[in-house]
């Protein structure tokens, strides 16, 4: 078979090991232009990849614990041996010795399984509160009512007394008008990207924000945002090989932004929000996690129980959304960025 007709299984790998020589990686990358199938491969095995390398760091064992057991050792070696000998050419003191060499090993290996296996564990992302609500319009106070008077008695009638003429002209004058009461003052509160993506992501998995259309082709989808005035290119990727198959999207107005929303749907019913729109980091608020990977920083939210992550790919920003473990959503994330 041609080489250029063929799937460059081996060779993919060894792209992403950096170990191709330049006339190959060449004809590997050229291929993969047009392969959809290699592609899947190669983004499967470069997720992968990144995820072992962040979940099974090495760790270095503490420098001290080899120069506590050669010492140990040097200063069991120092002393004197002058018990009888055996039969069998070994000394008791120097078996006590050996017995001592074997526990001190022992220790040693006990305290490096402790300390990779209670390794305290990643550091949890803060949770940002939801967006305040608007107060309700105070409720107008109500007059004290009178007492209910005694009517067993009939109370007594004073006399009627002569209406004088100024007190005439005054009743004859009009009433003062009513003050008016002044409305209700207006409140506005400032809209953030990461408590507006988190309710996108709830209303869509309550069924109030429907999916305008609904496909499992990315280039279809990619083809629909473009027809529908998305201003920028949009990358949906299709994450198969990470058990995630696209459901469909829509064009989404993001506070005041137009957004490409779009969907991916998992294993055990797993949800992940996907949005890109215009914009820049520097309008995120203040409290997130921060990570780094391929040179592109993570802005990390945690959202009454729901991940948000951000980053940045030019003049667009995009950001994934999920209810599922926070690690998870942010190693996906690590797989789908770009650096431009």
């Amino acid at each position: 078979m041609p080489i250029d007709t063929r799937h460059f299984k081996e060779e993919i790998q060894e792209l992403l090991d950096n170990r191709l020589d330049p006339e190959v990686r060449l004809m590997v990358e050229k291929h993969m232009e047009s392969c959809e199938e290699c592609r899947k491969e190669w983004d499967a095995l470069r997720w992968t990849k990144q995820f072992s390398h962040q979940q099974y760091a090495a760790e270095a064992v503490p420098a001290k614990l080899e120069e506590n057991i050669i010492a140990a050792l040097n200063l069991e070696d120092r002393r004197p041996a002058k018990s009888k000998v055996f039969f069998w050419g070994w000394r008791p003191q120097r078996r006590a010795s050996w017995a001592a060499y074997g526990f001190l090993l022992f220790v040693a290996i006990a305290l490096v399984i402790s300390y990779f296996i209670l390794r305290v564990p990643s550091v949890k992302l803060p949770e940002l509160a939801s967006p305040p609500g608007l107060p309700t319009t105070p409720d107008t106070p109500k007059p004290d009512v009178a007492s209910k008077p005694d009517l067993t008695t009939p109370p007594e009638l004073p006399a009627k007394p002569r209406a004088s003429s100024e007190s005439r002209s005054l009743a004859k004058a009009k009433p003062a008008a009513k003050p008016k009461l002044s409305a209700t003052p207006k409140l506005t509160t400032k809209l953030e990207f990461p408590s507006e993506v988190a309710r996108d992501y709830r209303n869509y998995k309550a069924g109030t924000l429907p999916l305008v259309l609904e496909t499992e082709d990315v280039r279809e989808m990619e083809k629909f945002f473009s027809a529908e005035g998305i201003p920028f290119s949009t990358r949906v990727f299709d994450l198969g090989m990470m058990n995630y198959r696209l459901v469909g999207g829509r064009v989404h107005q993001l506070i005041n932004r137009k957004s490409a929303l779009f969907v991916y749907r998992g294993g055990d019913n797993k949800i992940l929000v996907c949005q890109m729109y215009p914009g820049h980091v520097g309008k995120l608020p203040a409290g997130a996690v921060r990570r780094e990977n391929k040179g592109i920083q993570f802005y990390i939210y945690r959202v009454n129980g729901l991940t948000t992550v951000f980053w940045q790919e030019g003049a667009v920003m995009c950001v994934l959304a999920s209810d599922i473990n926070s690690e998870e959503v942010v190693q996906l994330a690590f797989a789908k960025a770009v650096k431009i």
